[in-house]
């Protein structure tokens, strides 16, 4: 793999708008608590954390034109992520997400609720997605999320899915990867389940990409097969404070299969969690690591951006995930 090369992410930018209750959330009523607002996006958020591990990311998404939108952008530039593939839209707000995080001591910083306002991401159609193919073309790492129409993602997958040819004659073919963003939204990538190089769905999404129900260990197993018999080669299912069980092709073309668990760190707002995970995932990828270390990268990374008030954790590094890696406790799974 070209690791000098850039990953293009391609998906979701918004501003997080964040409440929590000071102690447990009461449904239905007015809750004391505390409230702050920041940038975010499933796209914006693996783009940010894969920066703050030394890779060059390139963020095709779209932007407003209203303050919010131009607060983004600022945002994004003084990270270092580049945004020249950003489709930019006249009279059209920044997408927002609005959630909602448990406090108290039982569960704290769990989600309670959310509403995303994502309509804008209809507009990244697949023209829209050829006008960009140069920088997409040039990507070592083609990451999406599936905000984007379904139609986008088909158009992603055809161009770039596992088995395609390489989109430009002499030059090697981009990988191609897929966050599944939530159980509303995974629907949209179910038909390309088979392109994929790595997936990181939860238990509710991988259901969806494969079609078989999870309620216990052995349905994982099940569920990460079936995803692998379409064609995925690496698949991470997140199972939340129960760590990530993964599957895939050892370095002698052996069945790899386990479950890791996170690392004991304080939980404050787990909203950014799995993009986290997603974004140490690519990396290790990107790194050529072994599937059950890329899978200790991410839980690490995981629980690192758990810990922080911050939809992504100041503290991540590279240095700071191989250091988390390194406790993390790893289950075989037969």
């Amino acid at each position: 793999m070209e690791k000098n090369g850039y990953v293009a992410v391609v998906g979701g930018i918004n501003m997080d708008i964040q409440g929590k209750a000071f102690g447990s959330f009461v449904n239905a009523d007015s809750n004391p608590g505390e409230s702050c607002m920041s940038p975010g996006g499933v796209g914006r958020n693996i783009a940010e954390n894969l920066v703050r591990l030394g890779v060059r990311v390139e963020l095709v998404t779209v932007l407003g034109d209203d303050t919010l939108s131009a607060e983004l952008a600022k945002s994004c530039g003084k990270l270092g992520i580049g945004i020249r593939g950003a489709l930019r839209l006249s009279s059209t707000p920044a997408s927002q997400y609005i959630c909602l995080l448990e406090g108290g001591t039982e569960h704290p910083g769990r989600l309670v609720g959310a509403v995303a306002a994502m309509d804008a991401f209809d507009k990244l159609t697949p023209d829209r997605l050829e006008e960009r193919s140069g920088l997409l073309d040039g990507a070592c790492l083609v990451y999406a999320d599936a905000n984007l129409p379904e139609a986008s993602l088909a158009w992603l997958a055809e161009r770039y899915g596992r088995g395609k040819p390489a989109p430009v004659l002499g030059r090697a073919k981009p990988y191609f990867a897929l966050d599944p963003v939530s159980a509303a939204k995974a629907p949209r990538a179910a038909s390309i389940a088979g392109a994929l190089d790595f997936v990181k769905p939860n238990r509710v999404e991988a259901g969806i990409l494969s079609g078989v129900g999870i309620s216990s260990r052995a349905d994982l197993a099940r569920a990460a097969s079936a995803l692998r018999a379409k064609g995925s080669a690496d698949v991470f299912i997140s199972l939340g404070s129960e760590g990530l069980y993964y599957e895939g092709m050892g370095p002698n073309g052996e069945l790899v299969r386990g479950l890791v668990h996170q690392p004991a760190l304080p939980v404050v707002n787990v909203s950014g969690a799995g993009d986290a995970a997603g974004a140490a995932l690519a990396w290790g990828f990107m790194l050529d690591l072994p599937i059950a270390e890329r899978a200790a990268m991410a839980v690490s990374a995981s629980a690192l951006a758990a810990s922080a008030t911050e939809t992504v954790s100041p503290e991540t590094c590279a240095a700071r995930l191989r250091e988390l890696a390194k406790g993390v406790a790893h289950e075989q799974v037969s």
